[in-house]
């Protein structure tokens, strides 16, 4: 049984179908919550970086669940690992050394995704069915964006209803043993979700997400980012995941076939944005950041921070947010450095854009980064009233 202690609830369960109808039982829980961080904490520096905590708490939490279907077969936990050239790369190292400390190491082998994803690499139908699911995860998640903030109780409960009901399709779809082909299931998609149509813009702000990987979309980590952004009165736009995996396979020089076919998906993804923003390729991040950071700046999420803030400023997004995660010292140097040259680059071309800075510690409660966030949108609504009314 293979445990694989994901960054995003979007796309878990995705991954989970795809790896188990690859001929790779397993379990990829994203949950979060108070006790995956304490048991994370507990096991773990709380200096190191948060998303290895946080990947060590989930796969504590599921070894110990008495009926989780693992505990008496062996078992290999595969630790993601996003980022690249940064501390990030020490969580497999850490997750191992939790679950000794934890009395839960013993039969258990831990090895980090790069090493997995590149072993997975020679088997065609497990690289497309991988692809796939992080291709649904992110029309999933783009759907709920551009669509939820903009609807009345009613509308929210159905649109709901109807992508959780289309997660589970996707799984059944992913798992069936005759494949559907990628573009039927969305053509399928689109037809279930047209009905709510795609809604006008009401003037309310749109505040753009970018950072690393774990901190945009990881809800344990940010607690809940987009969401709240979306109780406040505005729009969250995050970027997709699948140009962002494609960029780290790229950069670490790994799983070649799998960053093909994920780029695949995104040149597919990109003619169907009427639920969100298109979805670039690592091509269109790179152009985009060119002005901004040099490309052998590629340590954490690298230039994929700036070009992704490039395109959501053409795009249109006026507010936007650098999220990291404590403990990220290499990645946050480059994605810090970016924002004052980012900045410059803005004024110059006359863009009005405010950019904040959130950082998430696992020592933080989460009322204090929710009010963070709050503070974050309060200004972003000014900003949109200066802008409505110069």
């Amino acid at each position: 049984m293979i445990v694989v202690p994901f960054f995003s609830p979007w796309h878990a369960p995705l991954v989970e179908a795809a790896l188990s109808a690859a001929g790779r039982p397993c379990r990829v829980p994203a949950a979060a919550g108070e006790d995956v961080v304490r048991a994370g904490l507990e096991t773990v520096n709380n200096d190191a970086c948060y998303a290895a905590l946080l990947a060590a708490g989930r796969a504590m939490s599921l070894l110990r669940e008495p009926r989780s279907g693992v505990a008496a077969d062996p078992v290999r936990v595969i630790v993601p690992t996003p980022c690249v050239f940064c501390r990030g790369d020490d969580a497999p190292y850490l997750v191992a050394h939790a679950l000794d400390v934890a009395g839960l190491g013993e039969g258990v082998g831990v090895l980090g995704a790069d090493e997995a994803l590149d072993a997975l690499a020679g088997d065609v139908r497990a690289v497309e069915l991988v692809a796939d699911a992080v291709a649904l995860g992110d029309v999933l998640l783009q759907t709920r964006l551009r669509v939820r903030p903009y609807l009345g109780a009613d509308g929210v409960r159905g649109l709901d209803d109807l992508l959780s009901s289309w997660r589970e399709k996707f799984c059944k779809a992913l798992s069936s043993e005759e494949r559907i082909p990628f573009e039927s299931v969305l053509d399928s998609f689109d037809d279930a979700v047209a009905g709510f149509g795609v809604p006008e813009r009401d003037g309310r702000p749109v505040v753009g997400v970018v950072g690393t990987v774990p901190a945009v979309f990881d809800e344990g980590m940010n607690a809940g980012l987009a969401a709240c952004v979306e109780r406040e009165g505005c729009e969250a736009a995050l970027p997709y995941l699948l140009p962002l995996a494609a960029y780290a396979l790229q950069e670490k020089g790994v799983a070649g076939p799998l960053r093909t076919a994920l780029d695949d998906r995104c040149v597919a993804l990109r003619s169907r944005a009427a639920n969100g923003f298109p979805c670039p390729t690592v091509q269109d991040l790179e152009h985009a950041a060119a002005d901004v950071v040099p490309g052998h700046l590629v340590q954490g999420a690298g230039w994929t921070i700036a070009g992704y803030a490039r395109l959501f400023v053409r795009a249109g997004v006026g507010d936007l947010v650098y999220v990291r995660a404590f403990g990220c010292l290499a990645g946050h140097v480059v994605g810090q450095g970016a924002l004052k040259p980012l900045r410059a680059l803005c004024a110059a071309e006359g863009e009005d854009v405010n950019l904040a800075t959130i950082e998430f510690d696992p020592g933080t409660s989460e009322v204090n980064q929710v009010n963070r966030i709050k503070l974050l949108t309060a200004v972003a609504k000014r900003a949109a009233k200066r802008r409505r009314n110069p």
